[in-house]
C-alpha cells in the first residue's frame, strides 16, 4: 500500500509539472483569450482524468484501461 501511495504522490507531481509547463506555453501562444480558456479548461481536465485513473484502483474501482 505504501509503494501505490508513493507511486501517486509521484504521478501527482509530475502531472503537476507538466501541466505548470504546459499554461506556461499556452500563455506564449498568440490566440484569442477565449481559446486559451477553452485549452486550459481540457488540460485540467486531462490532468484530473490522469490523476483519477491512478487514484480510482486503490480504491478498488476497476479502471477498464
Amino acid at each position: 500500500m505504501t509503494n501505490a501511495l508513493i507511486a501517486l504522490l509521484i504521478v501527482i507531481v509530475v502531472v503537476g509539472v507538466v501541466y505548470y509547463l504546459l499554461t506556461l506555453l499556452l500563455d506564449m501562444v498568440p490566440m484569442d483569450a477565449r481559446f486559451k480558456q477553452i485549452a486550459k479548461v481540457l488540460l485540467i481536465l486531462i490532468c484530473i482524468l490522469i490523476v483519477l485513473a491512478k487514484v480510482l484502483p486503490l480504491l478498488g474501482i476497476a479502471v477498464p484501461w
